[in-house]
Parts: C-alpha cells; sequence; structure tokens
C-alpha cells in the first residue's frame, strides 16, 4: 500500500478504537452505538445530498450499497449485545481478527486477489491469536451445557460481528470505486436512522439525545469518518490489504481498554492480541 493508504488507515483505526471505548462505557451500548451513527448521519446529511444530486452512479454500484445498508443491521445490532456482555479487550480483538482472517479469503476466492505465503502465514496467527484473546479451547465445547453457555456468550456475538464485518466489507470493496466515501456511508448509516425510529420507546435512547446529545458528537463523526476512510483505502488498494491492515485497530483498541476501562489482561491475552496484530501486517506488508 502507498504511504497515503497507510497513514489514512493508521488514523481510521485509532477513531475506530476512541469511538468503540465510548459505546463499551455506555449504560446501554445497543441504544449508543444506534445513536451515535445517527448524529454521524445528521452532520454529514448535507455533505451527502450535495453529492447524491451531483454523481453519476451505477445501478450495480447501488446494489453493492443496499446490501451493505442490510448487512449494517445487523452491525450495530450485534455489536452492542456483544459489548453488554464482554469485555472491549475480548470483543474487539475477536470481532476484527475473524475479519481479517475472512477478508483476504473472500480477496482470493470472489476477487481473484494473490497473496504471498508470508500472508497465509500472517492468516494463521490470526486464528491462534482468536483462539488465544477469546480464551476459547475444545474443553469449553465438550458438554452440552458448556456449548449452550458459548452459543449465548458475548463471545459468539464477537465471532458472528467478525463474519458480519467480512460480508459488508465484500461488498463495500465492490462499491468503493464507483462513489463517494462518504455519501456511501450515509447510505449505509439509514439503517441506524430506521432502527431508531424502533428504540425510540427505550428510556436509555431518548435520554442520548435529550441529555447527553453534545457528548455524541465526537463518536458519531468519529464512527462515520472512520469507516469512509477505509472506503476510500478500498478504492484504491486491494481488499486483502485495506481490509487487513485497518485491523490494527486492535492493539488500540487494547490499550484504550486497559487505561479508559482499567481492564485487566494476563500473558495470554496479551499474546493472543500480539498474534491477531503480527498476522495483520503480515498480510498487510506482503
Amino acid at each position: 500500500m502507498g504511504l497515503e493508504v497507510t497513514l489514512l488507515i493508521l488514523f481510521s483505526a485509532v477513531i475506530h478504537s476512541i469511538w468503540n471505548i465510548q459505546l463499551k462505557k455506555s449504560n446501554d451500548p445497543i441504544t449508543y452505538v444506534i445513536a451515535i451513527a445517527i448524529v454521524g448521519w445528521v452532520i454529514f446529511t448535507p455533505y451527502a445530498i450535495y453529492k447524491l444530486f451531483n454523481s453519476t452512479i451505477s445501478t450495480e454500484t447501488y446494489l453493492f450499497t443496499f446490501s451493505s445498508f442490510l448487512i449494517h443491521f445487523l452491525y450495530f445490532l450485534f455489536l452492542g449485545r456483544a459489548y453488554s456482555k464482554f469485555e472491549l479487550s475480548v470483543v474487539y480483538p475477536i470481532a476484527r481478527g475473524l475479519s481479517v482472517f475472512l477478508i483476504p479469503v473472500y480477496g482470493i476466492l470472489i476477487l481473484n486477489e494473490q497473496m504471498t505465503l508470508q500472508a497465509i502465514f500472517g492468516c494463521s496467527l490470526i486464528i491462534f491469536g482468536i483462539i488465544m484473546t477469546g480464551s476459547i479451547s475444545i474443553g469449553d465445547l465438550k458438554t452440552k451445557e458448556k456449548r449452550k453457555l458459548f452459543l449465548k456468550s458475548g463471545a459468539f456475538s464477537a465471532i458472528l460481528i467478525g463474519i458480519i464485518i467480512s460480508l459488508y466489507s465484500l461488498v463495500d470493496k465492490k462499491a468503493a470505486s464507483g462513489i463517494d466515501p462518504f455519501l456511501f456511508v450515509w447510505l449505509t448509516d439509514t439503517s441506524a436512522v430506521i432502527l431508531g425510529i424502533k428504540f425510540f420507546r427505550n428510556n436509555n435512547f431518548r435520554n442520548h439525545f435529550t441529555k447527553e446529545n453534545i457528548k455524541l458528537i465526537i463518536p458519531g463523526v468519529f464512527q462515520f469518518s472512520s469507516y469512509a476512510i477505509v472506503i476510500y483505502a478500498y478504492s484504491s488498494t486491494m481488499l486483502s490489504y485495506a481490509g487487513t491492515f485497518r485491523e490494527i485497530g486492535t492493539v488500540f483498541g487494547a490499550i484504550f481498554a486497559k487505561i479508559f476501562l482499567k481492564e485487566e489482561f494476563g500473558r495470554k491475552k496479551t499474546l493472543g492480541i500480539l498474534l491477531i496484530v503480527s498476522g495483520a501486517f503480515l498480510i498487510s506488508i506482503f
């Protein structure tokens, strides 16, 4: 990747981690993530409307954009549920790490992208990192009771989020070159606006806008902008590289969780995070 794209993705990873910290600190992650997405959507509406009426967008690009819009319904719901169950330093690495593994697979099998042996080795490191970070072992799944607990846990939600992220990354890549990045995010985040109608009767959701509206501005801008930056990167480089390098945000998420949330994690989790980050670097560099 070029230096410009690399620096932009690094910046995107930092601000993505910051709004995830705010999400974890909220007392109702599900309504909070929807609320900040709506705030970002509102802030960027004038620009998006201008681009919508002053751009030529193909039918194919609109179809991929609409697919991303649908997938984001699941993303917002599962992300909030996972953060209400597990620590950020567990959910963030598992969700983002799994997507790092799946994205290059899609790139090779669907987009006909090429990967080196070093990058394939990076994928393997990520798998081991996910297992270590999430403390998932075969012993945890031996009995029927333990399997049920796992299926109901935040870890399972985090795995689903990873799959969801990989799927919307694939359709995002297909749409990226044919649409303005901020307009694209505005269209996909419309899913949050529609979900907001559903949650309007929720007291926590209303309080976000009546009592904490100012506090939503920075996370809202960061959520929107971090995504738009990645869409721009997809338009200028391969999915296998941009989609995996962005997951360097895992290390920022872990550091911020330690500093701001006082989350503790031992050597096993630390090693797992390092494996995920190392694998992401190998995939991106090679």
